[in-house]
């Protein structure tokens, strides 16, 4: 069975395209990726970025009328896409 190979070249051989890039271009390729902001990591520490958990005995009728007409709407709307 033949693999159809990617990446040109044999594995553990330098690229030939990065090889022949100028030494300014290669040094940013080399440097490695910033670190995220310490606000940001701050925020993911303390989990602010997720939402609170969702309490189930708090859904109210509203809340399933809502995602009814929702549902309903969506499936209509594709319906009418593929029977048209």
């Amino acid at each position: 069975m033949n693999t159809t190979v990617l990446v040109p070249g044999r594995p553990g051989q330098p690229n030939a395209f990065r090889r022949n890039l100028p030494t300014r271009v290669q040094h940013h390729i080399a440097t490695p990726l910033p670190r995220l902001e310490p606000e940001v990591e701050a925020a993911i520490a303390r989990n602010a970025l997720r939402s609170p958990p969702v309490n189930w005995h708090r859904i109210t009728r509203q809340d399933a009328r809502d995602f009814l007409l929702a549902y309903c709407a969506c499936f209509i709307a594709l319906q009418a896409f593929f029977l048209s």
